[in-house]
């Protein structure tokens, strides 16, 4: 029986708050046995009394329990305090990492917000912009090409006509048909000035048209390549996203072993597995820094190529 009480008061001693001390508490053992048992045999050999041998065997239990459970108690070792003191630091330094933590979710939640109100901003501008450049001299185009369609209707039957008697000569010359031939080209050679003038007119409305669709193409060259900067910009902002969304990625996966931490009651761990997490959400709010930087550079190059859209 008191060797069955020992094996469970060290078993206590080998347990996870005095695991490396175990060398000790087998050396304490033998120890503890041998004073108890001398003591007890010394006992043992002044009286044959078996009530008198039973109360002092209880006695000695009693008093052995209590001394192991004192030892215990005042002798605590010196590797718990340090494991102890590593587990406080490691808590102290969740505490600030959580804090620091739940102002950089805080302030990337904020920038994320602004970076949307003002990639919306840009994208409507934008799209504004590109519509305007669809409209350059737009009323004026129109104009024109509804006076070259005019002409070129007005003048179409004599062309045609002009066109046909060309044709009907020449089968007549076909044919050998001389008289038929000259008739043909008399009454040609009779509306060929008319004809003349009309392909003039006909031309200069084409060559207005033609001259200002370049006007307006140059216009718009000039606002188009204003903006290219921004197809830059755009690609760069789209890369610098991805990388967030990996780093959302991890940070999911880090915030599991995380949790596993805490809830394994592993301060230590927590405390690394937090940090990854905090520069995680360091390298975010960089990153999103960058992107709302460029995406006011967006809208800057917007209002340079409005301003010579306005030109």
């Amino acid at each position: 029986m008191i060797d069955i009480l020992l094996d469970q008061i060290y078993t206590i001693i080998k347990s996870k708050e005095v695991r490396e001390k175990h060398l000790a508490g087998q050396a304490m053992k033998p120890f503890l046995w041998g004073a108890f048992c001398a003591s007890f045999e010394d006992d043992m050999d002044k009286g044959d009394d078996c009530l008198l041998q039973r109360k002092r065997k209880n006695r000695y239990i009693n008093s052995l329990v209590v001394l192991i459970m004192f030892f215990l108690l005042v002798a605590r070792p010196h590797y718990a305090e340090a494991s102890n003191t590593g587990w406080d630091a490691a808590l102290t330094n969740i505490d600030q990492l959580y804090d620091n933590f739940t102002a950089l979710e805080l302030a990337n939640k904020q920038d994320k917000q602004q970076i949307q109100v003002l990639r919306k901003q840009n994208n409507d501008k934008l799209k504004e912009i590109n519509s305007k450049v669809q409209l350059i001299d737009k009323v004026k185009l129109d104009k024109l090409k509804t006076e070259a369609d005019q002409t070129q209707k007005k003048y179409a039957p004599i062309l045609a006509e002009y066109t046909d008697l060309g044709k009907k000569a020449t089968e007549a010359r076909k044919r050998k048909d001389r008289k038929s031939a000259l008739l043909y080209d008399l009454k040609r050679n009779r509306i060929k000035g008319a004809v003349n003038t009309a392909r003039q007119e006909i031309k200069l409305k084409k060559d207005a048209l033609t001259a200002a669709k370049k006007q307006a193409a140059a216009k718009a060259k000039i606002v188009k390549d204003a903006l290219l900067p921004v197809q830059t910009l755009k690609k760069q902002i789209t890369a610098e996203n991805k990388k967030i969304t990996d780093f959302n990625k991890n940070k999911n996966e880090v915030n599991k072993r995380y949790k596993a931490a805490v809830k394994e009651g592993d301060a230590v761990k927590a405390a690394a597995e937090l940090k990854r997490i905090v520069d995680d959400a360091n390298q975010i709010h960089a990153l999103q820094k960058k992107i709302f930087e460029w995406e006011g550079n967006i809208r800057s190059t917007i209002h340079v190529a409005d301003a010579k859209l306005s030109k």
